[in-house]
């Protein structure tokens, strides 16, 4: 059993154009007793955001997408809440992260990573959030 990671209040947007990737960080997220919103198209994940960015807590996104790279889909995220956290998961080398957008972000992910990796990830995201948790 995973520990509880979000309150009931969290909500996690996941984004990635490979639907296996996307449907795993899902998953795990979900394990982690984390609400969610999934997306495999940018444009799509990116109009959500902007009509309902009071709901999400967190959002996942992949570095490169088609229409819509995870930099571009970052700068726009953080323009209407600049206080979101933001993984970033990637199958390239840090350096292909714009230097612009590494400060963004709160953690990085390289592919292929973990269930710990996520897990960990979503939880010091959540853990910098400025709502309490509730005490185990």
């Amino acid at each position: 059993m995973v520990e509880k990671l979000c309150d009931d209040q969290d909500v996690i947007l996941v984004l990635d154009d490979d639907e296996m990737v996307e449907e795993m960080v899902e998953e795990i997220v979900e394990r982690g007793g984390c609400l969610h919103i999934s997306f495999n198209d940018p444009g799509e994940a990116l109009q959500y955001y902007i009509e309902n960015s009071p709901k999400i807590t967190l959002m996942i996104t992949d570095l490169t997408m088609p229409k819509l790279p995870g930099p571009d889909l970052i700068r726009r995220a953080l323009q209407i809440n600049p206080k979101l956290p933001i993984i970033l998961m990637t199958d390239y080398a840090e350096e292909h992260i714009p230097d612009d957008v590494r400060p963004l972000v709160h953690r990085v992910l390289p592919k292929p990573f973990m269930k710990t990796d996520v897990l960990d990830a979503v939880r010091s995201a959540l853990d910098k959030i400025d709502h309490q948790h509730p005490s185990a």
